[in-house]
This record gives C-alpha cells, structure tokens and sequence, in this order.
C-alpha cells in the first residue's frame, strides 16, 4: 500500500566561478551575504549536492576558499558537521559555536546568524520545522511548539545520533528509495537528533491561555483518551460551532477534529515505542485511544509516520514517556 506521495528531489552544481559559487549558496541559505575570499593554492573550486523532500534534505558541499556571511535557516532546523576545523557560527556572538572536526552541531533556529568557514567539506542535514516539532510533541508527550535545541551535545549523547546516520545513509543520498523508508529513516534520525540536542521545555497542559485556539487545542491534548465531538470542544471554550471553526481556519490550524485525531495518533505512538512487544498489541493500544476501525487506522498511522504501527512496536526505539491514559488526565 502507497503511505506517502512525497516527491524526493536531487540536485547537484560544482564549477570554479566564484560569482556561481556566490549565488548558489546565497539561494541554498536564503541569504543576501555570502563572501568568498581567498582560494586554495589550487584554485577555486565549489560543489554541493542535496537529495531530500519537504521533511528532510541531507546536502554536502565543499568550498576551496576561505567564506564568510550571514545563514538564515528560516523555519528549519539544521544539523552540520564539518570534516575539518575553522567554521564558527555565530561569531558576531559572546559565544561562539566553533565546529570540531567530525562533531555534529545544531545551527542556531530561528533566526539569522554569522559564520566563518575555512576550506572544508560540510554536511547538513535540514529538517522541516512543524515537521520536527510535530515529533518533539510526540516523543515528550507534549503540544507542538518551537523547539529549544541545544548547539552541542556530549559524546555519549552523539553515539546514537551517529549510528542511526550510519544506517540510514543510502536512504539519504539514493532518491530511488521507496517513500515508505524514506520517511521511516527521516523519523530515526529525527527522534535521535532530539535525543541529543532537544532542551525544549514542557510546556505543560495548564499553561495559561494564549487564545481561543491554544485553549481549545489544550483541552483537546488533555481530554485526546475520550470520545470527544465539537460540541464537547464548544462547551469547554465556549464558542459556539462556527465560532470555533472560524477561530482554527484564522489561525491556519488543522479543524478541531483533525487536531483530535494528530494528538491520538502521536500518542498511539509514544506508547508503542515504549511498550514490549511480547506483551502489548497494537490493536489494544489503538482502541485506548479511541481508534475503532484498525483497518483505517493502520493506514493513516502509516501515511503520517512512514511505517505500519506493528513496525514501530518491533523496533521499540530509545525509551519514550508512557501517554497511556491514566485517572489524573481526566477532567
């Protein structure tokens, strides 16, 4: 069965004209200052490839000369790591983020930042903001928001994160690969790079109100193990129907019910990541969280996470939160 119609592109430049050089890498890091300097005793040279879709772009590039500018990551988050010393980011900044070699770091998100590169050869791998932040709500248990993510992690934290790369490398450079795993492997890596650098903060169902739909969206987190219709959502905000559809659509939000549905999935998933195989169906899982019809709720649990639920509860990754259902959620 087909999960997912995401299109995976690839692209490729290389050329020694740093005009060309200029432009494309202004183009790739939504920039208006990039600077080339001085080349390498061989001349200079540039190349870059990146294969990805609209979640995750894994991309290297490689610069024979001095460089220096500004990036703007925009609504991604982005994990680099450079083959060898002399790139420092945020170098306007009381502190700087210098780039060991080989040592994986998170650019600064949200807005832009200086760097300083020495030649060298970098890899980025870039995710999709809400994309990320959809699975640090999942792996905390938590409501989406922005993610805090620490620059640097300590060695033992980047193990993990090195090993699940490792293993999904041909998934991230062969654009061929089946959607299926392409979205699988994007969600390991994804949940290992929040494993190291996520300092998100909780933010806790009882945070103050920060309009009809942020009430709206809490409540419905905090009530996601009843069966729950809009006019369940109306009486607790009190806005009527219309109101409160009209409310979400300003806000660009999913409806209340699609919302509904998002929260009990990601934490269908949280408990099969967590749960013994040898002990835990998905069936039972599913129906806790208010999926009757498994037939339909494998299918949309696979277009939203790229592997049938069964899958997950196998592979049981790192240790997750528990979002079983328990008498204190209730209202």
């Amino acid at each position: 069965m087909r999960t997912d119609d995401r299109t995976t592109t690839a692209t490729q430049h290389h050329g020694t004209a740093v005009d060309d050089a200029v432009e494309l890498f202004e183009n790739v890091y939504s920039s208006h200052d990039i600077n080339i300097g001085e080349a390498v005793t061989d001349g200079f040279s540039y190349r870059y490839r990146a294969v990805g879709d609209d979640r995750v772009t894994t991309a290297t590039s490689a610069v024979a000369a001095h460089r220096w500018g500004t990036i703007n990551p925009g609504r991604q988050y982005v994990l680099a790591w450079a083959t060898g010393p002399g790139m420092v980011l945020d170098v306007d900044r009381r502190e700087p983020i210098e780039m060991l070699p080989n040592v994986p770091v998170m650019y600064p998100a949200g807005r832009p930042f200086s760097f300083d590169a020495a030649p060298a050869v970098q890899h980025v791998i870039r995710f999709d903001g809400p994309w990320l932040e959809s699975i640090g709500a999942a792996v905390r248990a938590d409501l989406p928001g922005p993610l805090e993510l620490r620059p640097t992690a300590d060695a033992e934290a980047l193990a993990p994160l090195r090993r699940t790369i490792a293993g999904a490398a041909t998934t991230l450079w062969d654009p061929s690969v089946d959607a299926g795993t392409r979205a699988a492997d994007h969600r390991r890596i994804a949940e290992a790079v929040l494993q190291a650098f996520d300092a998100t903060p909780r933010s806790g169902i009882a945070t103050a109100a920060r309009g009809s739909v942020r009430v709206a969206q809490e409540w419905i987190a905090a009530n996601a193990h009843r069966p729950l219709t809009t006019s369940d959502v109306c009486r607790a905000t009190g806005l009527s129907a219309r109101g409160l559809q009209a409310a979400f659509h300003r806000a660009g939000a999913a409806s209340p019910m699609q919302f509904l549905r998002d929260v009990r999935l990601h934490r269908v998933r949280a408990v099969l990541l967590a749960a013994d195989p040898g002990s835990t169906t998905v069936a039972e899982v599913a129906q806790t969280w208010g999926f009757a019809h498994l037939g339909r709720f494998a299918g949309t649990y696979a277009a939203a996470f790229g592997e049938r639920p069964s899958a997950t509860l196998q592979r049981r990754g790192p240790a997750q939160p528990s979002s079983a259902p328990t008498a204190s959620t209730t209202t």
